[in-house]
C-alpha cells in the first residue's frame, strides 16, 4: 500500500490538467499567483494545483493525493479528445505575454529583443509589468556570462 500524505505542506507546485492528468511544474510567490499562472498557461482546460517534491507524493491543498484525482496519469495511456491547454493542439501551453506574467516582481531581470531589462512594476499588481533597460553599470556584471541556451 503506497504511503499517503495526510496534509498539504507546500513545496513544489504542479499544475494538473483535469481532463487527462498531464502536469507541469509551476512557480509563483504564493498560491494565488501559482493558480493564476496555471490557468493562464492552460486556459482551455480545468486545472488543479498539487504540491510535493515529486508528482507521486503530491497532494492538493486539502490533502488529496494526485493519484486520487479522477484522471491521474490518464495521459500515459491515451490521448483524450478535446483535452488541450491551448484550445488547438493536444500538446503545448498557451503563450503568456511577458508584460502580463503574474510571477514577475519588481527588480526581476528579463532578457529580450532589447537586451536585459529590469521589471519596475509587478504585473500582479494590475495593468501589467513595466520594464526599463538595465543600467550600464549593472550590464557590465553580465557581459561575460556563459550562454546556456540560444535561439535560432
Amino acid at each position: 500500500m503506497p504511503r499517503r500524505r495526510v496534509g498539504y505542506d507546500g513545496g513544489q507546485a504542479w499544475c494538473v490538467r483535469g481532463c487527462d492528468g498531464r502536469y507541469f511544474p509551476i512557480a509563483g510567490p504564493d498560491n494565488d499567483s501559482r493558480a493564476e499562472s496555471c490557468s493562464n498557461f492552460c486556459p482551455a482546460s480545468q486545472t488543479t494545483l498539487v504540491y510535493g517534491s515529486d508528482i507521486d507524493n503530491a497532494v492538493t491543498e486539502n490533502g488529496r493525493p494526485y493519484s486520487d484525482l479522477p484522471n491521474a496519469f490518464r495521459y500515459r495511456s491515451e490521448f483524450v479528445a478535446g483535452c488541450t491547454c491551448t484550445g488547438k493542439d493536444s500538446v503545448g501551453l498557451a503563450a503568456v505575454p511577458i508584460d502580463s506574467d503574474p510571477t514577475l516582481r519588481k527588480g526581476d531581470l528579463v532578457a529580450g529583443d532589447k537586451g536585459l531589462q529590469v521589471v519596475t512594476r509587478d504585473a500582479a499588481r494590475g495593468g501589467g509589468a513595466n520594464f526599463t533597460p538595465l543600467p550600464r553599470s549593472a550590464r557590465a556584471r553580465y557581459r561575460n556570462l556563459p550562454v546556456v541556451a540560444a535561439g535560432r
